[in-house]
């Protein structure tokens, strides 16, 4: 019924087509599996229009983040946010803001305290550090490390004090290698994408992963190797 309504079927394109109208369809899971790609197309392609800012208000951003984080678009997140112009996250703190303020602007007439691009946040965990924790998801993966490595950032860190126990991720990355360090709660498993097209080229506390103690290799995963660690501390490298 949502889909008559509002998608337009020969553009791809729902309602109006504003960021908020596409991201909130695709982070909903309101858009058909054949037209997700180009629904997200259209989604970037708008933030491009505005010069990589958003358009989406206070309600909308939640989706778009998700939107973009889902269909890979970390780089594209990362842009928005870091614009030294309005509206963006970068440009309230340029005005000196140490909390987020209710005005796109950052105008000291409106609260200095609000919600406003709070969603931003979760993108810093869930996808520059690349700590997402789901209990929603099934036993094992429920802990998934999985860094956005973008615009130039060369190392991030985060840590969650879940009900399980302590989860934490620490990156740093350069021209000759990438090193992800995770902790994993006693008693769980978690999943650990490490870049790199060759599998071989990774190691975990200084022998090759595919064979160190408490990891298994899964599979390639587009750039990303993925492995299955049990509880405890890793310390993987990718050379390059």
């Amino acid at each position: 019924s949502y889909n008559r309504e509002v998608l337009h079927p020969a553009t791809n394109e729902y309602d109006g087509g504003s960021q908020t109208a596409n991201g909130m369809s695709l982070a909903v899971g309101l858009v058909p599996q054949a037209r997700r790609r180009a629904v997200l197309r259209n989604l970037v392609a708008n933030i491009r229009a505005h010069k990589n800012h958003l358009t989406s208000g206070d309600v909308g951003f939640h989706y778009v983040l998700n939107a973009l984080r889902e269909g890979g678009k970390g780089k594209v997140i990362c842009q928005m946010l870091s614009q030294r112009t309005p509206p963006s996250y970068a440009y309230q703190l340029a005005q000196g803001a140490t909390s987020l303020t209710e005005a796109w602007n950052a105008n000291p007439v409106h609260s200095q305290d609000h919600f406003m691009l709070g969603d931003a946040e979760q993108w810093f965990y869930r996808g520059l550090a690349g700590l997402n924790f789901d209990l929603a998801r099934p036993k094992g993966e429920q802990i998934v490390f999985r860094p956005e490595m973008v615009c130039g950032i060369r190392s991030a860190r985060a840590s969650y004090d879940s009900v399980l126990g302590k989860v934490a991720i620490r990156w740093r990355h350069s021209a000759a290698k990438t090193e992800i360090d995770v902790t994993v709660p006693v008693g769980e498993t978690a999943l650990v994408y490490v870049p790199g097209k060759d599998r071989g080229a990774v190691t975990e506390s200084g022998k090759p992963a595919t064979g160190a103690r408490g990891v298994r290799w899964v599979r390639s995963v587009g750039k990303d190797q993925e492995f299955r660690v049990g509880s405890g501390k890793y310390r993987f490298i990718a050379r390059k």
